[in-house]
């Protein structure tokens, strides 16, 4: 006959690694960056997120695109960003027109779920940085002229613990890039979930839902 004490003693861890791991949601924020380059006729985007040590970063650019997951500072899996490929072509089908009106009418109802979510969530989000540097040439130098000048009035106004922003000015040549980087975490993360699941189980959502899945007719031969 088998030990009761251990499957006791294995309840119990499994319990307490429940409840750590909710603790642990509950204390430790979501941390959120954004970060958006342009140079010349190259465009590069990262959003970057990260709780404790685990991390997911999400690239996209011209020429590079992809996603990487990592724990500490080490990326552990690395795999291209593909789009899914254009599905062979089916027999034609079109939604029931009849349905588009009840879907539509579905919208004015979730404006306030959807809005009261929305405002949970930035009660919960605290702003940490933003950093911009921009250089800045116009086809006319007074131009580039007058808008380093807005800069600098506009430079003593900011906070410079949260903001930092440089503008390089170029009278020689016409030029625009830009690099900005910001970062703001969400305190409490389950709030996320729970505001996603509200959204999701509001009766006007559910009816959307329902009637969006109902199987469309084929055109008539």
């Amino acid at each position: 006959m088998s030990d009761p004490s251990l499957a006791i003693l294995l309840v119990l861890g499994i319990i307490s690694v429940i409840l750590l791991t909710w603790i642990l949601i509950l204390i430790i924020p979501l941390n959120i960056s954004l970060s958006f380059r342009s140079h010349g006729g190259e465009r590069k985007g990262i959003v970057a997120v990260s709780w404790l040590i685990f991390g997911l970063e999400v690239q996209v650019s011209g020429k590079d695109s992809r996603v990487s997951v990592t724990v500490g500072r080490t990326r552990l899996i690395t795999r291209p960003l593909s789009f899914p490929a254009t599905p062979p072509e089916k027999p034609r089908i079109v939604p029931d027109p009849g349905r588009v009106p009840d879907i539509i009418s579905t919208l004015p109802a979730l404006q306030g779920p959807v809005l009261s979510a929305i405002l949970d969530l930035m009660h919960h989000t605290r702003f940490d940085y933003a950093r911009v540097t921009a250089r800045i040439g116009l086809s006319d130098p007074s131009a580039t002229g007058m808008a380093y000048g807005m800069y600098r009035a506009v430079i003593p106004l900011l906070p410079v613990n949260r903001f930092d922003l440089t503008v390089i000015p170029e009278f020689n040549r016409e030029v625009y890039e830009i690099d900005i980087t910001t970062r703001f975490h969400v305190m409490y993360p389950f709030r996320i979930l729970v505001n996603a699941v509200k959204v999701v189980k509001h009766p006007a959502a559910r009816k959307a839902m329902k009637t969006m899945r109902e199987e469309p007719r084929d055109v008539a031969a």
